[in-house]
């Protein structure tokens, strides 16, 4: 179905009149002056005036634009089936006039049963054949009136009714429904009757509410709204304002770039020109940074827009903080905001969105707007998160969710990759109204090539009978209230994993195997249905935990149980909209059951679509077509650059040991070579050497063979790593006359996104390229990699194994003036597949 002409809502100019809307129709007149269109989506229009209540999942705040989409479509598929005249995913729009803005609404109608009216005009005027149409009933009628129904899934259907009911019609969804309500009101003259639909995602049972509708009470709302969304506007457009007369004075933060940042800068430039995405090969030590986030930032704002800068890691957020604070002090007139971690900037002891736990939470919204936090953070230059801390216990509001709102208004924003590249992330939720702005944000990735394997993580979770085995005793420990209830249902986890064996070699009892069941994986099919029951039982116990009067200690059993357990019944839903990506397998010993994410790229090419511009850059992006495909970029439109090191040649000495050989099935007799030949070097010359090993086990097996030189003191990496720890080994190797070695591995926190820069480290021992583990899982990417891009060991294995090489071998070299030796131990560095990398 379509709608009549589009009406326009239109501010009379009598601000005292109390009626102050009046619509007409939007092709009989003409504006009376030039307005600034404002577009504007009904789920983002449709919130509370002021926004109030608190951060809870039945709240209606957070909702992304993916969520429950296979609900919806299997129940509107449902309607369509049983209602001949029932229309889904209806198209609307609505322009609404106030104070200089022209609002324009756009949305889709989940569903609408169209009146007998409305079908006649909808057929052109012809009459309808004589069948009597079903009732919404069910029942015989002779009148239909139109409804309108929106629909919202929920794990939990009651409680999210319950909250419904609770709001007094202020509940997003209600108003929501209302909206659509009014639109249709306005624009045909008929009132609509308006329902929700609420259906689990457990079971897909359905329920209904109806939504009352009175036009003067919704225009009472629309009215405070309005007004809302006026100011919002004027932000946004000082903010844009202030982009563009920013970017006109940005400067370079160095006076003299080095050699390769001018070449790279234009490389950027004419790609933006072109709007094509980016892959970049740049060296340690060029000033990549700086030398990527300049241009993009410049650009943008330009543009009124802004750069989202996002980094595999939290650590390796100072570099760019470091580029954006010297870009400041030549005089730029930039905001950045760094966005910290949940469980890093909660103030409670456990970050659990809860207002029946937290009082963070509680009311959060109310507050906020309250004391207007908003504007009071738009006045500040740096934001991070002593700011949110600071403000969110002198306000009692949730710092998490401050500084995501707060994002609207930096020009730079400073994040991980989850908050770019997770569907339905924190960052992609909140868009902000778009005035006087031009295109999209830029997106930087920073150490891009952990984005295809950091992507692919992301959507492999494990259920393990071992971890949950080790929650028993904490358990024990619980309130007598619920250490029964807990424990057993503890057990009925455990025994759903258990259950998930394949029956030739099904667990007898909790001690006993069959002769076949070995430590090797098995595949098997996704086993949903089982997690899901088990998932609801285990929020309905967590929900009534968190109710209680129990205080809530760090680490709590019932928490890391239930986060461990929906992380991995979550994925399980994702699994079953592309079973091709995904290998689904249970692993003995202990028993496992494991979800392997193949490729995640099309999930990665959704993400680029909220960007103008996307520049990924590395150390390690070649081989380019790898990288490419598994990041999600379109090889039509990509465009791959690769810079030289700006050091002279001289400085840096490679030698390879090919009669080492670090082969899995050669190692007993390679780590007593391995021993002696960093024995010897690093006597050489006196100085601090890392020797990065491609496995704790290999590391520890060197270490018990390695006899310490003289003069020297080995220092080894810790399977846990703080960043403080970093801090103290740095000021470790940065003593005077400092001879050490220190043992670490490669793909760990030492060999990726730290500096070892001036007398902390003179020579690099990488041994051997670190290749995955063979198994079952890595056998089936390999499968799956050489039936889509025709290279399954190199994608599976070669690749990833030498781009942790080769970003070990950098720590090395990070200026002008260091000097330093890189020694690589194994003969497959010789091979043509491996030195390509």
């Amino acid at each position: 179905m379509t709608y009549p002409p589009t009406m326009v809502l239109s501010d009379s100019g009598d601000s005292e009149s109390k009626n102050i809307f009046c619509v007409r129709n939007g092709g009989s007149f003409t504006l009376p002056k030039k307005l600034k269109s404002v577009s504007i989506g009904v789920t983002e229009f449709a919130l509370p005036a002021p926004r109030v209540g608190s951060i809870d999942i039945y709240s209606g705040f957070s909702r992304g634009a993916e969520t429950g989409i296979e609900i919806h479509q299997a129940f509107q598929k449902r309607r369509i089936q049983d209602f001949p005249h029932y229309r889904a995913e209806v198209p609307i729009s609505f322009l609404i006039q106030a104070a200089g803005f022209e609002f324009n609404l756009q949305g889709r109608l989940d569903g609408i049963f169209i009146s007998d009216k409305m079908a006649r005009l909808e057929s052109d005027s012809h009459p309808p054949k004589k069948v009597m149409p079903k009732a919404l009933d069910g029942s015989k009628t002779e009148t239909r009136p139109t409804k309108i129904e929106e629909i919202k899934s929920s794990f939990n259907i009651y409680e999210l009714a319950r909250k419904i009911r609770m709001s007094d019609g202020a509940h997003p969804y209600c108003l929501q429904l209302r909206t659509y309500g009014y639109i249709h009101l306005k624009q045909t003259g008929e009132v609509p009757l308006l329902r929700l639909q609420l259906v689990s995602s457990r079971d897909g049972e359905a329920s209904e509410i109806e939504v009352p509708f009175d036009e003067k009470s919704f225009e009472t709302w629309l009215h405070l709204r309005l007004s809302e969304l006026v100011e919002e506007a004027k932000r946004a457009e000082r903010t844009a304002k202030r982009r563009r007369e920013s970017s006109q004075a940005l400067e370079f933060p160095f006076s003299k770039p080095r050699a390769g940042q001018v070449e790279l800068i234009e490389s950027i430039e004419a790609g933006m020109i072109s709007k094509t995405p980016m892959q970049i090969q740049a060296p340690t030590g060029l000033g990549k940074t700086v030398g990527v986030l300049f241009p993009t930032l410049r650009e943008a704002m330009a543009r009124g827009q802004r750069v989202v800068y996002a980094t595999p890691k939290n650590s390796q957020h100072a570099v760019a903080e470091d580029a954006i604070n010297r870009m400041q002090e030549r005089g730029a007139k930039i905001k950045s905001l760094t966005i910290t971690s949940k469980s890093k900037i909660c103030l409670k002891n456990e970050p659990i969105c809860n207002p029946d736990f937290c009082e963070y939470a509680n009311e959060h919204y109310t507050k906020v707007a309250d004391n207007g936090l908003i504007e009071k953070l738009a006045k500040k230059k740096i934001l991070n998160s002593k700011t949110f801390k600071k403000m969110g216990e002198e306000f009692q509001v949730c710092p998490f969710e401050l500084q995501i709102a707060a994002s609207h208004d930096a020009d730079a924003v400073i994040c991980d990759y989850n908050y770019v590249f997770t569907p339905g992330s924190a960052l992609a939720r909140l868009g902000g109204l778009v005035v006087d702005q031009d295109g999209k944000s830029n997106l930087v990735i920073d150490e891009a090539h952990n984005l295809p394997s950091r992507s692919m993580d992301s959507y492999s979770p494990a259920l393990s009978t071992f971890v949950l085995e080790q929650m028993r005793d904490d358990a024990k420990l619980l309130p007598f209230s619920f250490r029964a209830e807990a424990l057993d249902l503890l057990q009925e986890c455990i025994d759903v994993v258990r259950a998930c064996a394949p029956k030739n070699a099904q667990v007898i009892g909790t001690t006993n195997r069959p002769k076949n069941a070995n430590q090797q994986s098995v595949k098997i099919k996704p086993p949903s249905r089982a997690f899901l029951e088990q998932d609801a039982r285990v929020r309905s116990f967590l929900s009534g935990y968190l109710k209680s009067n129990v205080e809530i200690q760090p680490r709590d059993v019932i928490l890391r149980w239930s986060m461990y357990w929906s992380q991995f019944t979550e994925t399980l839903e994702a699994v079953s909209e592309n079973e091709e990506v995904f290998v689904t397998s249970f692993n003995y010993h202990p028993d496992t059951v494991r979800i392997t994410c193949c490729d995640a790229s099309e999930m990665l090419k959704e993400s680029y679509k909220n960007y103008d511009q996307v520049v990924a850059f590395s150390a390690t992006l070649k081989p380019f077509e790898f990288y490419q495909q598994l990041s999600g970029f379109d090889p039509e439109r990509l465009r791959n650059s690769e810079f030289s090191s700006p050091f002279p040649k001289a400085n840096r000495k490679i030698l390879i040991i090919p009669q080492i050989s670090t082969k899995y099935s050669e190692r007993e007799q390679n780590y007593v070579r391995v021993a002696e030949a960093i024995e010897k070097i690093v006597q050489i010359k006196v100085g601090n050497y890392v020797a990065f090993f491609p496995s704790f086990d290999f590391l520890t097996r060197v270490v018990n063979l390695f006899k310490v030189p003289k003069d020297f003191e080995l220092l080894t990496q810790p399977r846990k790593m703080k960043s403080s720890d970093i801090e103290d080994l740095l000021e470790i190797l940065g003593e005077p006359n400092s001879a050490k070695v220190l043992f670490a591995v490669q793909g760990g926190m030492l060999s990726e996104g730290i500096d070892f820069s001036g007398n902390r480290l003179i020579g690099a021992f990488v041994v051997g390229p670190p290749l995955p583990n063979f198994d079952l899982e890595r056998e089936e990417m390999r499968k799956y990699y050489e039936s889509h891009y025709a290279c399954g060991f190199d994608y599976a294995y070669t690749y990833p194994a030498m781009a942790k090489a080769v970003q070990a071998a950098g720590r090395v070299i990070r200026s002008e003036t260091d000097k330093g030796i890189i020694v690589l131990m194994d003969n497959r560095f010789l091979l043509a597949s491996y030195a390509k990398s």
